[in-house]
């Protein structure tokens, strides 16, 4: 039975597309998180904290600017490209205007530094500066959305090469060639393995499925794709707006070591997050070859997420504190109560996050807008009328919000499923039948 039962697991492997997806999804966060340690463990031993400052910064705001120029196309490939006989044409096609939103985004945000964040002045310093930062921005967009393709042809494998080994082994290096650029090193570093990645990803891409690249935007198929595209893209950022205010929020409130203390639990419970989030995108797009057994899909994606979830809530409840204690006494003290409860509470996020992705693979994108929205506005708003009480508050804010929002989700989903069985009845009615 030992021998057994990782021998069944084994076959179980090769044989599901959704369990397999899944694992390779969370082997890629779980290296590139491991990697991405060691990288920050080197660059804070040859670069100043200052220069580390300025750095992470810059990556950040190359994470956030890529983000925002996907234009909801990372959504639409996985839904898109499993069915479709025209994949060249909406790959090249999402592709040129990914990278030409987010170059000139890029551009913008380098002519606005100057007034907006002096202290990254940095970029302007000279004109290969500037344009590093703009071309690796849309370089890094373009990652991004290499993943979705990998993930829409049930080959995430290629996104585990790609993003873990690739892009984060070449992060160990890099750091070492550019340090004397100083804290622009430390982000051309990150960038610059980022745009290796892009490279092995296109590669992948061209000689494993025949992709074709080419500098054309087919309107046709942009017409098809444009409001499933763009009403994602809206509610991708609704999506967002928490991450990006609650930081916001803690640090006025609370001071600048709440917000570190929050920071840290955060980061801690995103590897349970992302677990949540690797099988739901792989639900996502086994979902979009076939939405006639969606049900079986969901089941089958319900029990990855207990199987693993729930033995990580209870360790990471448990063992949370402790790994806080190697950042220091006071940021166990600080964060503790806050990684407990999220922990406990991580099912609720995970089932936000598959309500989100019944909602897409069933086109119902207008609803899933509404959802984030309302997860949005609970979210922030609580935060903001609780903040004051504590971090533990702001972790129940963003509980009841996640909470709030998978209700919503899952009621959309039964409310479309029960129209669509209403529908199909009235169809096979004889006296509505014509001929």
């Amino acid at each position: 039975m030992i021998i057994e039962t990782p021998r069944r697991l084994w076959r179980h492997f090769l044989s599901d597309n959704l369990f397999r997806n899944s694992v390779y999804l969370m082997l890629s966060t779980v290296v590139s998180g491991g990697l991405g340690f060691f990288f920050w463990m080197i660059c804070t031993h040859i670069y100043s904290p200052g220069q580390i400052g300025v750095g992470t910064a810059l990556i950040s705001a190359m994470s956030l600017i890529s983000t925002i120029g996907l234009l909801g196309f990372n959504s639409t490939f996985v839904r898109v490209l499993p069915n479709s006989k025209n994949r060249n044409n909406e790959i090249n096609t999402g592709s040129i205007l990914v990278i030409g939103v987010s170059a000139i985004l890029a551009a913008i945000y380098v002519l606005l530094i100057p007034f907006m964040a002096p202290s990254l002045s940095v970029v302007n310093q000279n004109f290969w500066y500037a344009a590093g930062f703009v071309i690796i921005v849309a370089l890094a967009s373009i990652n991004s959305l290499s993943d979705s393709v990998f993930i829409a042809y049930r080959s995430a494998q290629y996104a585990l090469i790609t993003d873990a080994f690739i892009t984060s082994g070449a992060k160990l290096l890099l750091p070492l060639v550019f340090v004397a650029l100083g804290a622009y090193g430390v982000f051309f570093s990150a960038g610059l393995a980022t745009s290796l990645g892009m490279i092995g990803s296109i590669l992948y891409m061209m000689f494993i499925f025949g992709y074709k690249p080419e500098l054309k935007i087919d309107m046709p198929t942009l017409r098809d794709v444009f409001r499933y595209s763009f009403t994602n893209y809206i509610a991708n950022l609704l999506n967002m707006i928490p991450a990006l205010v609650l930081p916001i929020i803690v640090l006025d409130h609370l001071g600048a070591p709440a917000a570190a203390y929050y920071y840290l639990a955060f980061m801690i419970i995103n590897l349970i997050y992302t677990v949540a989030n690797s099988v739901a995108q792989s639900l996502f797009a086994e979902g979009s070859y076939n939405d006639q057994v969606l049900r079986n899909l969901f089941k089958r994606a319900a029990v990855i997420l207990v199987t693993i979830m729930i033995p990580a809530c209870v360790i990471l409840a448990s063992l949370g504190p402790l790994v806080l204690d190697f950042f220091g006494k006071t940021y166990s003290a600080g964060g503790s109560s806050v990684i407990i409860l999220l922990a406990v509470f991580a099912p609720i996020v995970a089932a936000y996050y598959m309500g989100g992705v019944l909602l897409k693979i069933t086109k119902q994108i207008y609803s899933l807008m509404f959802v984030n929205l309302a997860y949005a506005f609970v979210v922030v708003g609580l935060t903001w009328l609780w903040v004051g009480k504590g971090l533990v508050w702001v972790a129940i804010a963003w509980t009841i919000g996640n909470l709030v929002a998978a209700l919503l989700a899952f009621i959309l989903v039964v409310y479309h499923h029960r129209q669509h069985l209403s529908i199909e009845k009235l169809s096979n009615r004889p006296e509505l039948r014509t001929g």
